[in-house]
């Protein structure tokens, strides 16, 4: 008759036995499966193999699929195609195109089967320009959209095509910077307001973040700043043609040297003699 330690040493054997024989076979099938996976993200079929691209028409196409492809073509672990439709890195490819397509505002991918996408894009529109210099001075200018976004060196115009912005950004290159980023909305209301009431603004110069000047036809300025809301400051200005202290027909805005609107209910002014 066997010890019962022996028999006791035999049967834990025979249990760690089959238990090394069910984890080598967890293992097979994992790795089986792991394998077929890695399989299946490798294969050209599930590769991206056509980049189409709509919404452009300044922005050349190619320009935007070379971005596109640059992040197609590379490879996870050497080996994994980073563009397989499964593992498609829209976002980095967004913010790529963004980054460096200055001109294009909004980008949406879209996915057209296992191996096609469409690229989307919106190009920004050009509303408003912005100049290097002071209004007396002008340097280059530049195209601006809607957010005060600078995008696009612009070409020379022989009149005022669009309103004209100076001032704030002290880049050198300005493409990419914001010209009053959070309160370009109210700004660019303001320069509209002054054409409502027929102040004719051909420019508009931030001496800095609070303090303005409006150049207006016939070379006089209306100095303003944003202490008080602006529909407040342009009430003032409008009392000053009702009680008959100022004129803003043609001929009289030629006589106007200035206009102080950034002392509340004091409006300081000059003619020209």
């Amino acid at each position: 008759m066997r010890p019962r330690s022996n028999i006791s040493a035999t049967l834990r054997n025979k249990r760690h036995a089959s238990f090394r024989k069910k984890v080598f076979a967890y293992f097979i099938f994992v790795l089986f499966f792991i394998s077929l996976g890695v399989l299946g993200l490798t294969t050209s079929e599930a590769c991206i193999k056509e980049v189409k691209v709509s919404g452009n028409s300044s922005v050349l196409t190619e320009d935007i699929v070379k971005i596109a492809n640059t992040e197609i073509n590379k490879y996870y672990l050497w080996i994994i195609p980073a563009g397989n439709i499964l593992l498609l890195r829209r976002t980095e490819i967004q913010n790529d195109i963004l980054n460096n397509i200055k001109e294009i505002g909004s980008v949406k991918i879209l996915i057209n089967g296992i191996n096609k996408i469409e690229i989307s894009v919106k190009e920004r529109e050009s509303k408003n320009l912005w100049c290097k210099g002071v209004p007396t001075n002008i340097g280059n200018c530049y195209f601006m959209d809607s957010d005060g976004f600078v995008f696009e060196e612009a070409p020379t115009f022989s009149a005022n095509a669009f309103p004209e912005y100076f001032g704030l950004i002290v880049d050198e290159n300005p493409i990419g910077k914001y010209y009053f980023k959070d309160n370009f909305k109210n700004i660019s209301n303001l320069y509209n307001m002054f054409k409502k009431i027929s102040f004719e603004p051909k420019y508009f110069n931030a001496i800095d973040e609070h303090e303005y000047e409006i150049y207006i036809s016939g070379g006089g300025k209306i100095l303003i700043n944003d202490g008080r809301s602006f529909e407040s400051e342009l009430v003032n200005l409008q009392a000053l043609v009702s009680n008959g202290y100022i004129k803003n027909d043609a001929k009289s805005l030629n006589k106007i040297k200035y206009i102080d609107l950034r002392f509340g209910n004091k409006v300081n002014f000059e003619l020209n003699k």
